[in-house]
């Protein structure tokens, strides 16, 4: 038996934008043509470049995904992981690879540092994050440089940085580091609001960047490499997602987003990343997840509707609104059973589903999720893991709806 939930919209009294929104590359594993297609379809308005200087190839790829930024018009956020010895060697050649880039920030972290320290544990003997920052300070005096780590939230609160010394503060997250059923995954969409408002208490004022983050985990801090997984298995902290693939991401990262929004205090958000580990497509055809995010980008810091309902879980609600009465409203079913949505303080004008009925056929080039003939209902039905999107009117702002 279907759910049935009210959802209130309106206009926000005070202008609150959603967090700039984009994507992650992995120097190590992009393929420049491929990640091209990619961001030139879905033009995420900046990308996070994760790039590990104990490469031979570094800087070749770096040059490449600077290009790739420019040509589809991305920021370029570097986040750069350092040898443990000698890092001012690389420094200096990262400067001469800088030098006149448009890129927009730098977070410098030390290899040793992407593995996970107890407080009274033995850390490691080489530079730490506060001192490759004094390094970075002196060699990019203006660049805006950042504290925190490109792991989870864990390694930042284990090694936190100072918040006068730092630009912006930044970490990622995963779902699947204690469990990995669907249930727990979805779940963990509640522990943002906490971890937003710790990070916040962390660097009071500073900007606040969540870095790539999607179901899987990219890395292992806590141990020796990640969970082997073909695939097709829900394993914690593997980098292959089974769900990744299905209506479970897409619902999943319009849970992540509005979440985000609904807290406030975020500046910047990465969802997947164009090509390994999270893309949300192959070579061939896109994954549900893409037909969500080649909406939500559209987003970026826009003016956030203001939503209300009861679904706790069980709904992922956000959207935006222009200065006019026009909205555009996304819904997620979170949970495994059928919703049916009440929608107040709007009207739909059209509207577009994602869900197992339509899923095949969408997936199978990329486009964007088809406007269908909407019919008035005293009710939306949202299958499990199913999302949609509506184009509203507002009635706060358009008479009665």
């Amino acid at each position: 038996m279907s759910a049935s939930l009210r959802v209130q919209l309106r206009a926000a009294d005070q202008v609150r934008v959603l967090p700039s929104l984009g994507c992650g590359l992995w120097l190590e594993t992009f393929d420049p043509a491929f990640a091209t297609r990619l961001g030139q379809l879905l033009r995420p308005a900046h990308l996070d470049l994760l790039a590990d200087a104990r490469r031979a190839d570094w800087e070749a790829r770096l040059d490449a995904a600077m290009a790739l930024c420019a040509k589809i018009e991305a920021q370029a956020w570097l986040y750069l992981v350092l040898p443990d010895d000698r890092p001012e060697a690389v420094l200096e050649r990262l400067a001469a690879r800088l030098d006149g880039s448009p890129v927009a920030g730098l977070l410098l972290t030390p290899a040793a540092y992407l593995k996970s320290y107890q407080p009274d544990a033995v850390w490691p003997s080489g530079p730490s994050p506060a001192e490759l920052l004094a390094l970075g300070r002196r060699r990019f005096p203006e660049l805006a440089l950042g504290g925190g780590t490109p792991t989870y939230f864990t390694e930042l609160n284990r090694c936190r940085p100072d918040p006068q010394a730092i630009d912006f503060i930044t970490h990622a997250t995963s779902p699947i580091i204690h469990a990995a059923d669907d249930r727990s995954v979805m779940e963990s969409l509640e522990s943002l609001a906490h971890i937003v408002r710790s990070c916040r208490a962390l660097a009071p004022g500073k900007p606040y960047r969540i870095t790539t983050s999607a179901i899987g985990a990219w890395t292992n801090p806590y141990g020796r490499r990640l969970t082997p997984n073909d695939g097709l298995q829900r394993v914690t902290l593997s980098e292959r997602d089974p769900r990744q693939r299905g209506l479970f991401a897409a619902a999943w990262a319009l849970g992540y987003l509005a979440e985000i929004s609904r807290v406030g205090g975020v500046d910047a958000l990465s969802l997947a990343s164009l090509g390994a580990p999270f893309a949300p497509a192959t070579q061939f055809h896109p994954y549900p997840l893409y037909l969500v995010l080649e909406g939500v980008l559209r987003g970026s810091r826009r003016p956030a509707l203001e939503i209300g309902h009861a679904g706790g879980n069980r709904l992922a609600a956000v959207g935006w609104h222009e200065s006019s009465a026009k909205g555009e409203l996304w819904l997620a079913n979170l949970s495994s059973e059928p919703l049916e949505i009440e929608l107040a303080g709007a009207r739909v004008e059209r509207g577009a589903a994602l869900d197992l009925s339509c899923v095949e056929r969408l997936c199978a080039d990329f486009g964007s999720l088809e406007y269908g003939s909407w019919q008035e209902a005293p009710t939306i039905a949202l299958s499990p893991f199913a999302s949609l999107r509506l184009d509203v009117a507002l009635a706060d702002r358009a008479g009665p709806a």
